[in-house]
């Protein structure tokens, strides 16, 4: 009988497709370990190194000035909160009450009564600062507990830099200032290095406070920029505010006047209305004007605050600081004419800046005629902010070349190639600021500086109360370039409502009251930026060059 070979029965076929089967799937098994493994480096630790680089990112950016001077930061934020139970003992209680009171400066009775209370979790006190939360770590006690919160803000130089930094909210978003108008990129951690310079910020401040509680004011600001290029090395508000302390947010601390405030200028304008009347060639430095009587327009009469009997040229106008003079001149000008180089210089329009709180200028454009236009050529009836007029100073003094103020450092970005005046239109209006300080007997006293070249304008506007104007109530602003040949650094403050004093022979006028406060100012930035003096001959060369008349030979 033939038999036929086999080389598997039934049996041994199945024991082999068992282990085939248990040898694949073990394969298979090892082989998704390693593949979950290798993932698991690549891909799992690369998506948690994102979210930590997330996570770093969220960290609110540093705010420096331009020597790395930290003006804002934030730090770890810790409450310290006890477990009662945990403290069994009055004596126990006692002990920590004490300790706790000389770390917190709370009362160890308050402190007391919530460690006696029958709670797991009893808030002792939130928000603690960074030494207060390393010494309670030194006491090592049991029932205390740090909990972390969320990271907090922190202003080093607290009410200094209020209206520059601003502050930010519960949940880090910039409310005001620079926290505000950079929010996105300090958002993204990304710091920020300010044009700021803190040591003339906090001199300016000090010697504006100084000023303001001498003359018992309401209120004041002072704007400093490098007209060369547009960056603001100082800015102050006053009333200002501590971020660091919620407490002091009242309306009027938070209001920065600097930037969000409209004010009529006063005799501040008048360069402005001469360089406006040379630019369109209306008038020229030969032309005289009759200021020996007042102007009546309908029921309204323009005066001058000193009556001059006779003719002025425009740097008589300027120097003596006529009324009369001025608005012969708007008149020549027109209401058209002075609409259009009002918007040439910015007048109209919100200053594109990074605090972005900042105000446009008011002006009643339907009722602009004769009379408004003779008005606001010396500063009444058009309100402007401080550094609208900071911006259109620097700018008819830098050869006409359009300057956008910044808070950031960035060289000469912001001197546009924009001329909204001919060269020899602003040496004109430099030699008129300087004649203010070297031939007048009583402002230019009160602001020279030996080697040193400054022009300068006063401007006094009366305050309204109750729709009526107040010849009892100032506002005075002085606004100064230095050096006047060529313009570096340009000052202005303003204090509101001084009171007459005896000291001052009862005058609240910007000579009297705002002039000696830039000098002040001055004289500290010479000290911390190092300015040296000009030498007699370059002063001298200076003065013939520009066609400045002496008083005494040389005008320091």
């Amino acid at each position: 009988m033939n038999k036929k070979f086999k080389f598997f029965d039934s049996d041994s076929l199945k024991d082999i497709h068992k282990r085939l089967f248990f040898s694949v799937t073990i394969f298979t098994l090892i082989y998704f370990v390693v593949f979950y493994r290798i993932a698991d480096v690549m891909i799992f630790n690369k998506a948690i190194a994102n979210i930590s680089k997330e996570i770093q990112t969220n960290q609110r950016g540093n705010i420096y000035d331009r020597n790395n001077v930290l003006l804002a930061s934030s730090i770890e934020n810790y409450s310290l909160a006890v477990n009662a139970k945990k403290i069994q003992d009055y004596h126990c209680n006692y002990t920590i009450s004490k300790k706790l009171e000389t770390i917190l400066k709370i009362p160890k009775e308050q402190i007391q009564n919530k460690l006696l209370k029958d709670s797991h979790f009893v808030w002792i006190k939130r928000n603690i600062s960074p030494r207060e939360h390393q010494q309670i770590i030194n006491l090592g006690e049991i029932g205390l507990r740090l909990e972390k919160e969320k990271n907090r803000r922190i202003y080093p130089l607290e009410n200094i830099m209020s209206h520059v930094v601003g502050y930010t909210d519960i949940d880090g978003e910039g409310q005001s200032g620079i926290e505000k108008g950079l929010n996105k990129k300090l958002s993204q951690g990304i710091d920020i290095k300010l044009s700021i310079d803190a040591r003339i910020q906090e001199s300016t401040h000090n010697e504006l406070i100084k000023r303001i509680k001498k003359f018992s004011a309401d209120s004041g600001l002072s704007i400093i920029l490098n007209i060369k290029t547009g960056e603001i090395l100082s800015m102050i508000s006053y009333p200002d505010f501590n971020p660091n302390n919620k407490k002091s947010f009242s309306k009027v601390n938070l209001f920065n006047k600097a930037l969000q405030g409209n004010y009529e200028m006063g005799s501040t304008f008048k360069p402005i209305t001469i360089a406006m009347g040379l630019s369109q060639k209306i008038i020229n430095s030969e032309m005289t004007f009759d200021v020996s009587k007042p102007i009546q327009q309908g029921k309204y009469t323009i005066e001058d605050f000193e009556p001059y009997d006779g003719k002025l040229d425009i740097k008589g106008i300027i120097v003596n600081s006529s009324n009369i003079g001025t608005a012969k001149i708007a008149k020549k000008i027109g209401e058209k004419n002075q609409k259009s180089f009002f918007k040439k210089i910015g007048f109209y329009d919100k200053i594109n800046i990074e605090i972005d709180e900042s105000a446009t200028p008011l002006a009643n454009k339907n009722n602009w005629g004769i009379l408004e236009t003779m008005t606001i050529a010396y500063g009444h009836g058009f309100a402007v902010t401080p550094l609208h007029l900071v911006r259109a100073y620097a700018t008819i003094v830098n050869d006409g070349y359009f300057v956008n103020p910044t808070f950031l450092i960035n060289g000469k970005k912001n001197i546009t190639e924009d001329k909204v005046i001919e060269n020899n239109t602003s040496k004109k209006i430099r030699e008129l600021l300087r004649a203010v300080v070297t031939d007048t007997d009583y402002t230019g006293p009160r602001v020279k500086i030996k080697g040193y070249e400054i022009g300068a304008k006063t401007g006094t506007a009366e305050l309204i109360d109750s729709g009526q104007y107040n010849e009892n109530a100032n506002r005075t602003a002085f606004i100064s370039i230095f050096p006047s040949s060529d313009p570096e650094f340009l000052v202005l403050a303003m204090i509101e409502n001084p009171k007459k004093i005896k000291e001052e022979n009862f005058s609240i006028t910007a000579a009297t009251v705002v002039a000696p406060l830039v000098k002040n100012i001055i004289l500290e930035m010479i000290k911390i930026i190092g300015i040296p003096q000009l030498s007699n001959k370059e002063i001298i060369k200076a003065n013939l060059d520009n066609n400045i008349t002496l008083k005494n030979n040389v005008a320091f």
